[in-house]
């Protein structure tokens, strides 16, 4: 009767260990694998939908894109650089552009980005009307360029305009797979529809410009007294606390204010008068040859009416 404590204390130590065996070889063998498997499956759906979904964005993008792989210039850069001087100087003549000097400017591969970019410059005489047209026909035309840079000059003797233009064109130089037509590799788009870029199709709604002469004020010629207005007599107190009433002067031509007192001159091409008085209405100037002009107020120097020198 003395050893039965033993066994049994012995016995339950066996089947407590044989419980926490079978727990942990049902764990390590069962449940452990099972869950690793599980989230092994949810990691590759996971994968599986982050892949759906870039496929659809690189799908969505290329038909974004495809309007400007269409326009895109040859993938041969020497080709497009050849084709696209003599687009620009059929199309320089056919605006009639005078004078036009074509030069090749910077070529700027950018291969990680996998663009390319040539840069034109052009030269050139032409009439603001002449100017329209060529810009109407540049942004007409469905190829990847853009104008960078425009700088007009008027010329004083006449009516012409001296014009200098930097241009872009830019090629992508990848397509999205083997099949794909666009970019060509030596043809620039001649048949891609054009881009919906300009506010009007027809080129008679532009015509309207050539009317305009927008640089009148620096031409030969041009009296700039007619541009000179006389816009306030406002009384404007100085900083001793004086009060004094000023005439102020808008020149359109410059976009600038001359503000002058009684005894100031004002000088505009070739008028040269002195300020002998300042109403509420008008203003009084007196050349140095005696005669009085009077500008009244809102109209321009050019407007001004002579009145007898004995009135002043």
């Amino acid at each position: 009767m003395g050893n039965w404590p033993k066994v049994i204390a012995l016995l339950v130590i066996i089947s407590v260990g044989l419980g926490f065996g079978g727990y942990m070889f049902y764990r390590n063998e069962y449940v452990k694998p099972r869950q690793e498997i599980t989230k092994k499956r949810e990691e590759l759906k996971a994968a599986i939908e982050n892949g759906k979904k870039a496929t659809e964005n690189i799908v969505a993008m290329t038909t974004n894109l495809e309007p400007l792989y269409t326009r895109s210039f040859p993938l041969n850069n020497v080709a497009a650089a050849q084709q696209y001087e003599i687009w620009l100087s059929q199309m320089l003549e056919f605006c009639n552009m005078e004078d036009a000097k074509i030069t090749r400017l910077r070529y700027s591969p950018n291969r990680p980005a996998g663009l390319s970019t040539q840069g034109y410059g052009i030269q050139t005489e032409c009439n603001l009307i002449d100017l329209a047209q060529f810009l109407y026909e540049f942004y007409w035309t469905p190829f990847l360029h853009r104008i960078s840079t425009l700088d007009i000059t008027p010329d004083e003797s006449s009516n012409k305009l001296r014009a200098s233009i930097v241009i872009e064109g830019l090629t992508i130089n990848f397509r999205t797979n083997p099949r794909q037509a666009y970019p060509l590799l030596n043809q620039l788009p001649l048949d891609a529809n054009p881009p919906k870029q300009l506010a009007s199709g027809p080129f008679a709604a532009y015509k309207a410009l050539g009317d305009l002469d927008v640089f009148r004020a620096v031409r030969t010629g041009i009296d700039r007294t007619k541009l000179l207005l006389l816009s306030g007599v406002p009384t404007i107190t100085d900083d001793s606390g004086n009060s004094v009433t000023v005439s102020r002067w808008r020149l359109e031509s410059e976009d600038r204010v001359i503000t002058l007192k009684v005894g100031d001159d004002l000088k505009i091409d070739s008028f040269v008068g002195t300020v002998v008085d300042i109403d509420d209405d008008f203003v009084a100037l007196r050349q140095s040859n005696g005669l009085l002009w009077v500008v009244l107020l809102g109209r321009s120097l050019g407007d001004a009416i002579a009145i007898p020198p004995n009135l002043f």
